[in-house]
């Protein structure tokens, strides 16, 4: 007897244990088997988390995420949820922040709250879960050398208690285009052994984030990155076919950005230094 009370006690504490770990994750029914609380959450992933949306200068773009609620039984009346900028959220940001200046990036800013708006969610009675949506349109004054962070939570569930840990989100604004982001006048020289030619032909840099941007490799069609490092020194990245190339693939001399004149001067080479590029690309 002494035994089977002792194995029920050893069972019953594993279930407490298991219940204060999951009492503030919002979407396990597993809380209430020991009488805690209904609980609400954002949804899967993003609870607590950086999430990414891609948006547009001047157009409205919509991102959908959903809410939860951690309960055995499901309610009997509709709950309003409330969502907006809470300081969960804003701890989270300051948290990242604090890591980007530690690594030498720049911090994130906050979106202005006139650039979006919140389409709150209703959980509906007998049901857990219930989208909640973000209107985000970015207006053309906005500084886009800056990058954004939307910080977002429940705010209000109606009386019901809002998880600690995954009640908020911070939505990275992604798909702005960098300072860099335009159409420019290539010159310079392919040094080829069998075909030496000039380079002369408009590019255009298209945006891959704040620092690096897309254009094409010498005059061959294929794509390269150039990220534009905190000195103004530029690291080429060879895409696509271009990183393919018989290699191996070398920066040479001076590769650097001068943001006074918006110019990228690059000299580069491939297969063992026989296919010299100098290149200058330099703003309209």
């Amino acid at each position: 007897m002494k035994r089977i009370i002792k194995s029920c006690l050893i069972l019953f504490a594993s279930v407490i244990g298991l219940s204060s770990c999951l009492e503030d994750k919002g979407y396990t029914d597993l809380i209430n088997s020991v009488g805690a609380d209904p609980i609400v959450s954002i949804f899967g992933d993003a609870g607590g988390s950086l999430q990414s949306g891609k948006f547009k200068i001047d157009t409205a773009v919509v991102v959908t995420y959903q809410v939860n609620l951690g309960s055995i039984n499901p309610l009997d009346k509709d709950l309003a949820i409330t969502m907006g900028v809470t300081t969960s959220a804003t701890d989270y940001l300051k948290a990242t922040n604090a890591k980007r200046v530690k690594a030498g990036d720049d911090p994130y800013e906050i979106l202005p709250s006139s650039a979006y708006t919140i389409v709150n969610p209703v959980i509906k009675a007998g049901t857990r879960d219930a989208d909640f949506s973000l209107n985000v349109k970015l207006p053309k004054t906005l500084d886009f050398s800056k990058e954004y962070i939307i910080p977002v939570g429940i705010t209000d569930a109606s009386g019901v208690k809002i998880s600690a840990n995954l009640g908020f989100m911070n939505i990275f604004v992604g798909g702005t285009p960098n300072k860099y982001d335009g159409v420019y006048s290539s010159t310079g020289y392919f040094s080829h052994p069998t075909a030496p030619r000039d380079i002369l032909r408009d590019k255009t840099l298209k945006t891959i984030d704040k620092s690096t941007s897309e254009t094409e490799f010498a005059d061959l069609g294929s794509p390269m990155w150039l990220k534009v490092n905190k000195d103004n020194t530029v690291t080429i990245i060879p895409q696509g076919a271009a990183a393919g190339l018989a290699g191996p693939f070398e920066q040479t001399g001076v590769n650097k950005y001068d943001p006074a004149t918006k110019t990228f001067t690059l000299n580069y080479q491939y297969n063992v230094g026989t296919r010299v590029i100098t290149e200058v690309i330099k703003k309209k």
